[in-house]
């Protein structure tokens, strides 16, 4: 009995009871489920070779078609059967697992099966449940590399990358370090700049729509810019801004649109709670000893949090580097409320949002699939990147 595993067999009932229920539902194929169920029989001759009458409930798992928590209660049953006579190392195993798989089987089913399943969608041709889908192959993919929309909308994400991740980083930072001080009302300070975080997207970007209103908009009113239409004025900001100097830019040179800027900087405003809130955390972990001994070598303000604050308050940035970069690549809501149309010439379009139209616009669920895994790939690489790039330069050490 020393060498059975019994902790294999929890992870096999969970996943066959994770299989059933897709199968009821239409997510996977019978001859999967029951594969699922061979592999539990042949973990339940083993058990009853091995443990006799005491591995007996693990035959309730054999029962899991008709109710598919008897997959994982039988090996629990088991556990509790056998009692002490297990060895301790199989003990602890067993219950680790235990603890573990309830976590782990919520990460299966709103993570990895769902990518699973829209890998597998994508291969087929115009996906809509309604009618049956005939095999395609890669041709949805591509479709997607000849497809301008989409490339139209991985260019307008990438500037939403590039303008929203470093600036909302870098604006959070200054907050944060200006929160640390004991100043008064300190606590009323921070309340302040985490209410928009706790605040519902849509509702903030409903607000933030009436602030960019042309006629009635408060932000025309206090820039005195009366008519201005932030939300429906397509022309890129480098050109704007380079046109009084004569200079004359086209195409992706021109930069995001207006229109796309105004989004980007609700979603700095609406996330930088968060941020500062992350940043605070590191802040206060930094020893207080290391700014009293720089203060007496005669260091500045700058040099302190230049020299002590930025090197050693490096892995939280990195983190909040990190899940900005993964955030900003599936930003949606704020783009759909503001802009639903996206935008006068698709100038506020980005990649999630191509994905819903294609999905629930145009119930080409096989396509927006596609679209979904290549923007996980992109995601994935440049993850990657940035961690062989920047992780380097982190200091875990205070």
């Amino acid at each position: 009995m020393r060498t059975y595993p019994l902790h294999w067999v929890l992870g096999v009932g969970v996943l066959l009871a994770l299989g059933l229920y897709a199968q009821r539902l239409g997510f996977l194929p019978a001859w999967a489920a029951w594969g699922l169920w061979a592999g539990y029989l042949f973990f339940a001759l083993w058990g009853l070779l091995w443990g006799g009458w005491r591995a007996a409930p693990l035959a309730l798992g054999l029962l899991a078609p008709l109710f598919p928590p008897l997959a994982f209660l039988g090996p629990l049953g088991t556990a509790l059967a056998l009692g002490r006579t297990l060895p301790e190392k199989a003990q602890a195993a067993f219950y680790g697992w235990a603890l573990v798989w309830p976590a782990l089987a919520l990460l299966l089913v709103w993570q990895v099966f769902p990518t699973l399943y829209a890998f597998y969608l994508s291969l087929f041709d115009r996906v809509n449940f309604l009618r049956p889908a005939a095999f395609a192959g890669l041709q949805n993919y591509r479709i997607l590399l000849e497809d301008p929309l989409f490339w139209r909308a991985l260019g307008n994400t990438f500037w939403y990358v590039v303008f929203t991740v470093p600036t909302g980083l870098l604006l959070a930072t200054f907050v944060a370090i200006l929160l640390n001080t004991q100043v008064a009302f300190l606590g009323l300070y921070r309340t302040l700049f985490f209410l928009p975080y706790i605040t519902a997207l849509t509702a903030a970007a409903a607000v933030w729509r009436w602030i960019y209103h042309p006629e009635f908009g408060f932000l025309n009113w206090l820039l005195h810019t009366p008519g201005l239409d932030w939300l429906n004025t397509p022309t890129g900001v480098f050109a704007l801004l380079l046109r009084p100097l004569g200079v004359e830019l086209q195409g992706f040179l021109a930069g995001p649109s207006l229109a796309f800027v105004a989004v980007m900087a609700m979603s700095v405003w609406h996330f930088l709670g968060y941020q500062v809130v992350i940043l605070l955390a590191g802040l206060q972990a930094i020893p207080k000893e290391y700014y009293e001994a720089a203060e007496l070598d005669g260091a500045s303000f700058f040099q302190k949090h230049r020299l002590i604050t930025w090197p050693l308050l490096s892995p939280t940035t990195f983190f909040l580097f990190t899940l900005g970069l993964i955030g900003a690549f599936q930003v949606f809501t704020q783009v759909y409320v503001l802009t639903p149309t996206g935008g006068v010439l698709q100038d506020t379009l980005t990649l999630a949002f191509y994905l819903y139209n294609k999905g629930f616009r145009d119930s080409d669920f096989s396509y927006a699939s596609a679209i979904a895994m290549v923007t996980f790939l992109v995601i994935l690489a440049l993850t990657l990147v940035q961690r062989r790039l920047l992780e380097k330069r982190v200091n875990y050490e205070i």
